[in-house]
């Protein structure tokens, strides 16, 4: 699949969003074939995010998944926290040792109840992987590597340094935190995720619907989405200078990988899923029509929402939204009645909406009305 023509489609796109090193594999049953672009095939990226699907293994082998945490509220379960359903905020500022954690987590902001609106969280993750280190009596690093890691066949996975630096606007030079890693702090090869894909073809608990983010759906450690009427299953990746992709195609028994060393490596991916697509199910993803909103039901949504990430600043324009993140100015078109669409920039195509009154969901995270 990963042909001359394939790279004449991911080729441009890595140039386009300056990405200087990237490596994509594909395996449709038997057959697995892993490119380079700037790089050897075997190259070491790190996953972040992609360390999620991990966890969420490893809690299926040592949680039940209607364990309450003793850590938050006694109505969050264990499959709240691996389903992003918990009710709390995302962050709790810099970590850097399991104990500062272990203090920190009880004072998580909490906005709603379990399975009121789906809200990404580190924090939860965090939270399990503390739970899973007890359960097992180990560390959160050596259970993982006993119970997933080594029994998967993945050799070159594991929590050190990656073999390129990242690059473009959030790279850094600082050690990915100790207390972070059940959430994102893999580093691993395409090979390996490849073979990781496989095992999660296998695991169809990982898949059973428990949210519902901006877009598709989200079970255990994966987003789901239908691309041509076939589900499809994944996590992306995006920390400190890296981005990645994982997806899983059960029907066809396809796994697609794909890792870069750039902070805009995702968009380049992007191009590569959807070629990807097209030849496994001959359809690719599709843009939502455009819906026209009155200026009133659009000033509705103007204001001031913040969270544990940041400020957002969200302002009524004639037919669309304007959305202020990290100080840059995007506009967005209306996609439904309360969900939005960014058209252009470095957040090209991904989506808000404003799930409840007084509350925002911007990249995947609820934020809160101020002002």
């Amino acid at each position: 699949m990963l042909d001359a023509s394939f790279s004449g489609v991911l080729e441009p796109a890595l140039a386009a969003w300056e990405v200087p090193a990237a490596v994509v594999g594909v395996a449709v049953g038997e057959e697995e074939t892993v490119v380079g672009f700037g790089c050897d095939p075997d190259t070491r990226f790190r996953i972040a995010s992609i360390t999620k699907p991990f966890t969420a293994l490893l809690a299926l082998e040592l949680l039940g998944l209607e364990e309450r945490t003793g850590v938050w509220a006694p109505d969050v379960r264990v499959r709240h926290l691996l389903s992003h359903t918990s009710g709390y905020d995302c962050e709790i500022g810099e970590l850097s040792s399991l104990e500062r954690l272990a203090e920190e987590l009880p004072h998580v902001r909490r906005w709603l109840g379990p399975e009121q609106v789906w809200s990404y969280s580190n924090a939860g993750y965090w939270l399990a992987g503390l739970l899973c280190a007890a359960a097992d009596d180990a560390s959160y690093e050596d259970a993982l590597a006993r119970r997933v890691l080594r029994p998967t066949g993945l050799e070159a996975t594991a929590f050190d340094d990656p073999d390129v630096p990242g690059t473009g606007a959030d790279a850094g030079d600082g050690v990915y935190p100790v207390a972070r890693r059940p959430s994102g702090g893999l580093v691993s090869n395409v090979c390996d995720l490849l073979r990781f894909g496989r095992r999660l073809l296998g695991i169809p608990k990982l898949r059973i619907v428990h949210g519902k983010p901006v877009a598709g759906v989200y079970g255990l450690g994966l987003f789901g989405e239908r691309v041509d009427g076939v589900e499809v299953w994944g996590h992306g990746g995006s920390w400190g200078g890296y981005q990645s992709s994982l997806l899983v195609v059960p029907d066809h028994g396809a796994v697609f990988v794909g890792l870069t060393n750039g902070s805009r490596g995702g968009k380049a991916l992007w191009e590569a899923e959807q070629e990807f697509f097209r030849r496994l199910l001959g359809g690719e993803r599709t843009l939502r029509p455009t819906l026209t909103l009155p200026r009133p039901a659009l000033e509705a949504f103007s204001g001031t929402f913040a969270n544990s990430d940041g400020w957002y600043e969200v302002e009524a324009l004639a037919a669309k939204l304007a959305v202020t993140i990290d100080e840059e100015r995007f506009e967005a078109r209306p996609i439904a009645e309360r969900t939005f669409e960014i058209v252009g920039g470095e957040r090209v195509r991904e989506r808000f909406d404003f799930p409840r009154e007084g509350f925002a969901r911007i990249g995947g995270r609820l934020a809160e009305r101020v002002a």
